[in-house]
């Protein structure tokens, strides 16, 4: 018999970030494997790849393409979504606590110790080294804890432990210059985020989130010349298609020691004015705080945050398993809700921005919460402990497992989902049993008792005290007393 890999069932989610692609499928890590559930069709299955150790961060392509996944071991997987195969395999120097592609596609952002680094997209050809290292920062002074591209896909925000976050120009100039730096924080940061004006589809604000629960407001303050000719330009041309994304022209960008942008020749010869591009316009001007917001939880800490940049709101976690939604810029709390006992890990929002993803990794708890209804659309949990046994149904359509946290879990083979759990037994399961009739399941447990369950009224409808017998052996041969 040939058997194949199927599914993971068990444990939905088990620590680092998860996210959404399409606005519909949700893939979350667990352990050294992904797993990938469709919110409509309410089934989950797992990519048939593996790593070398758990994996803590993950990355998609904004088409939705390709994923790329980076372990404890600092080893990274290229892999087809579609196809579900590994295309390429790469390992960092420095453990990686960010990943992040670039809205075109055509980077990929990695922050890998206290260095960002910036690679170029490996595509569905095969390639001796298909990974090509474009750019390395090293302005940071500690680890660098969260990346952020801008729409255009040539700036990107770096948050770090050295309580500073950095804007760095993506392409190369000829003239080094170092980056914006926006001081002032009092903790690690969490979250940093570009803001743009809906009108222009430019950068205009940012968003750095700290770990002592602090969210600072920067506002970008450009020249009044830079801001008219900008204006002008908006006037005179038309509005860009949304079928047909802008490419990126290659070159190089040179910058005189006035500021002045010079022009640059494409491959077959055209001029291009970098001012009529506009991809340099962050680089003139300047940065102002313009107010710092506390979310009002302490003793407790922020854990996770996320931005929704159309609609322009802020959700943030924290270790006592709170979790807040903030309208910016007035920062104004929408939502106010306590959904575990443990620290949320990870948070995110859907494209649309209509639904809110939360992790806890402790629990293995993975919950999809709509903010508009106030509903679950999805709220799995895994065993705390460990799995002691399992037993399939006669049909082989369910699958129950207990463990040493006294629960009894049922799992749907077919959509991977458990559809309910019992907990009255008071010490670990040690084994089960489905009956012949497939409606009812059989528990012992350590606690001295058979349970018996049904599964259409999902209740416990017998109980079965066995009794304990305690041998003692004397310390005279052939002599035991019984208890």
């Amino acid at each position: 018999m040939n058997f194949r890999f199927q599914n993971l069932l068990g444990a939905p989610y088990r620590g680092g970030n998860a996210l959404v692609i399409n606005n519909t499928e949700l893939i979350s890590p667990v352990g050294n494997r992904v797993s990938v559930t469709d919110l409509i069709k309410s089934q989950t299955s797992t990519l048939p790849v593996q790593s070398s150790s758990n994996i803590c961060r993950i990355a998609a392509s904004p088409d939705g393409v390709f994923l790329l996944t980076v372990d404890e071991n600092n080893r990274c997987l290229f892999i087809n979504l579609r196809r579900r195969v590994v295309l390429h395999r790469i390992s960092f120097k420095k453990s990686v606590n960010a990943v992040k592609f670039s809205p075109d596609g055509a980077y990929i952002a990695v922050a890998t110790g206290k260095f960002v680094q910036i690679w170029r997209s490996p595509g569905f050809k095969k390639e001796y080294f298909p990974f090509e290292l474009v750019r390395t920062f090293a302005d940071c002074d500690d680890k660098v804890t969260s990346l952020d591209w801008s729409p255009d896909s040539n700036y990107l925000l770096a948050g770090s432990k050295d309580l500073t976050a950095r804007l760095f120009f993506v392409k190369k100039l000829k003239t080094r210059t170092k980056p914006f730096s926006l001081l002032g924080h009092r903790d690690t940061i969490v979250g940093a985020h570009f803001g743009v004006d809906k009108k222009t589809n430019r950068v205009c604000k940012v968003y750095t989130i700290t770990r002592d629960c602090f969210v600072f407001s920067w506002v970008f303050k450009g020249d009044e010349d830079e801001s008219d000719k900008m204006e002008e330009e908006e006037d005179a041309s038309e509005p860009p298609s949304p079928a047909t994304p802008d490419r990126d022209v290659e070159g190089n960008l040179e910058v005189d020691d006035g500021r002045n942008v010079k022009k640059r020749k494409e491959s077959d010869g055209k001029d291009i004015d970098l001012d009529e591009e506009g991809g340099g316009y962050l680089q003139r001007g300047k940065w102002v705080l313009l107010r710092k917001d506390n979310f009002m939880q302490a003793p407790a800490k922020l854990t996770a945050c996320d931005y929704h940049r159309e609609l322009d709101m802020v959700v943030v976690c924290f270790s006592n398993g709170v979790f807040r939604l903030y309208q910016m810029p007035d920062f104004v709390c929408i939502h106010l809700l306590s959904i575990s006992r443990e620290k949320i890990t990870t948070a995110v929002f859907n494209d649309l921005g209509n639904w809110l993803i939360f992790g806890c990794a402790k629990l293995g708890q993975l919950l999809v919460w709509e903010w508009r209804s106030e509903s679950y659309i999805l709220k799995q949990q895994g065993h705390y402990f460990d799995v002691n046994c399992l037993a399939y149904s006669p049909d082989s359509q369910l699958l129950a497992t207990g463990a040493d946290d006294n629960k009894v879990k049922v799992w749907t083979v077919s959509s991977g989902f458990c559809f309910v759990t019992f907990s009255e037994h008071t010490n670990a399961v040690t084994a089960l049993h489905f009956m012949a009739n497939n409606h009812c399941l059989l528990s012992a447990s350590l606690d001295g008792t058979v349970r018996a369950w049904d599964l259409f009224r999902y209740r416990n409808f017998r109980t079965n005290f066995v009794k304990l017998m305690v041998i003692l052996f004397s310390k005279i041969p052939e002599t035991c007393y019984l208890l």
